[in-house]
Formats: structure tokens, C-alpha cells, sequence
């Protein structure tokens, strides 16, 4: 993901900073494929199926993500 892409998304209204996620664990599927496993701010809303809940691909958030908070 370059930062020209990072800029499409944003200068296109792809990517947003209207809400939160928080990422609340790991998952690898079997090709070995890592995702975070994320809790939407939107809550069952969105993703009713998942209990909130949904599996973001490191390019994704790499891509999408605006800014970050690291709890110590």
C-alpha cells in the first residue's frame, strides 16, 4: 500500500475518519493469511452475522487506517 493509494482513498471519500474499530485479536486462515480480528464502532448494525465483529486484512488497515491509539 503506497501513500498514493493512501491519498486516493481519502481525496475520493474511500476512506473516512467517521468511527472507530478496535482491534481485539489475531486470526490466520489456512493459507496463512493474517487478519486482525476488529470490534466496529457501529456495533451489530453493520455486522449482525459476527456479533459486531469483523476480519480485516493487514493491507486493509495498512491502507485505511487514519491514526492509531496504543494502550500501554
Amino acid at each position: 500500500v503506497s501513500q498514493e493509494e493512501r491519498q486516493e482513498g481519502f481525496d475520493e471519500l474511500t476512506t473516512t475518519d467517521d468511527h472507530g474499530m478496535h482491534i481485539t485479536g489475531l486470526a490466520t486462515d489456512q493459507n496463512g493469511t493474517k487478519y486482525y480480528i476488529v470490534k466496529n464502532s457501529w456495533g451489530t448494525a453493520v455486522n449482525a452475522e459476527t456479533g459486531g465483529y469483523l476480519y480485516v486484512s493487514q493491507p486493509y488497515f495498512r491502507c485505511k487506517t487514519m491514526s492509531m491509539l496504543v494502550h500501554k
